[in-house]
C-alpha cells in the first residue's frame, strides 16, 4: 500500500533532452537522468543570449569570413601565434562582448597556430544562418546595410587577411620605398566588398587578377586608417611608422 500510495505521488514527464517518458518527484525536474542533464547544457543550449546587428558583430563576421570556421556545434578562429599573438586577445575579449554565457577556449597548436573556439551549437546556428558556413561563406545581407557594418566587416577582413609590406622601386634618384596594404582572397563576393568600401571612402585600389587588391602610399593608408581602421595591432604599427630611408646606387 505504501509503495502504491509512492507512485501515486509521481508525476509522469518528458526528459527534455531525449525526450523519454519518465517519473518525476517533483515538477521542476526536467530530466530523467544526469547524464541527459549534461548533454542538454552542454555546447550553450541554454542561456545564450544572442546580439543584435551591430558595429562589433559585423567585425566578427569579417573575421569569421576571414580566419574562422563553423561547425555543428562550435567556432574556431585561427590566427597566428607569432604574427597575431597581440591580436588574440583582443578577439577573445570581442567575442565575450558579444556572447557572454558560451566557453570560450584559445588553444595553442604546434603548428604556429592557436584556436580561438566558441563551444555553442546555439551560436554556430546564428551564424550558419547568416551564411557564414564553410566552403560556401557569404557576407550577410544585413552587413550591406548600412556604411557602419560594411566598414566594420572589412575591417575583420583586413585584420586576418590584409597585409602592410614595403615595396620598392628603381627610380632617377636611385631606390625608392612606399608602403602598400594588400588583400588576397579567392572569393569574389569579399574583394567585391572591400573595394567598394574602399571607393565608398575615397579611395582607388587597384585590383590584380590574381584575386588581390591593394592601395600604395602613405595618405591612401591614412585615409583607411582613419575611416575603417584596424583591431590587428601588427597593422597599426606597420601603417603607422617611418618609411625606410631611401638608398641611391
Amino acid at each position: 500500500m505504501l509503495i502504491a500510495e509512492w507512485f501515486s505521488t509521481m508525476i509522469i514527464g518528458n526528459c527534455l533532452y531525449c525526450k523519454k517518458e519518465f517519473r518525476k518527484r517533483e515538477q521542476k525536474y526536467k530530466f530523467c537522468s544526469l547524464s541527459c542533464s549534461s548533454n542538454y547544457n552542454k555546447n550553450g543550449l541554454r542561456y545564450v543570449t544572442l546580439p543584435s546587428y551591430n558595429n562589433d558583430l559585423a567585425e566578427f563576421v569579417g573575421i569569421c569570413l576571414g580566419d574562422g570556421c563553423v561547425s555543428k556545434y562550435q567556432i574556431s578562429i585561427t590566427l597566428n601565434s607569432h604574427a597575431d599573438k597581440d591580436y588574440i586577445p583582443y578577439v577573445a575579449s570581442l567575442i565575450k562582448k558579444l556572447f557572454p554565457e558560451p566557453s570560450l577556449s584559445i588553444v595553442e597548436r604546434k603548428d604556429n597556430a592557436t584556436d580561438i573556439k566558441i563551444n555553442s551549437s546555439i551560436v554556430a546556428n546564428f551564424l550558419r544562418d547568416m551564411g557564414v558556413i564553410p566552403n560556401k561563406k557569404i557576407v550577410p545581407l544585413w552587413v550591406y546595410s548600412s556604411i557602419p557594418f560594411r566598414q566594420a566587416c572589412v575591417r575583420g577582413l583586413f585584420d586576418t587577411e590584409g597585409s602592410i609590406s614595403f615595396k620598392r622601386y628603381k627610380g632617377k634618384n636611385g631606390i625608392v620605398f612606399y608602403k602598400q596594404l594588400n588583400f588576397r582572397n579567392t572569393d569574389v563576393k569579399f574583394m567585391k566588398l572591400v573595394r567598394d568600401v574602399l571607393f565608398e571612402i575615397g579611395l582607388k585600389p587597384t585590383m590584380t587578377l590574381k584575386r588581390s587588391l591593394y592601395i600604395s602610399n602613405q595618405k591612401s593608408l591614412n585615409t583607411c586608417l582613419e575611416k575603417i581602421g584596424f583591431s590587428n595591432p601588427k597593422l597599426i604599427h606597420k601603417s603607422t611608422i617611418l618609411q625606410p630611408e631611401v638608398h641611391s646606387e
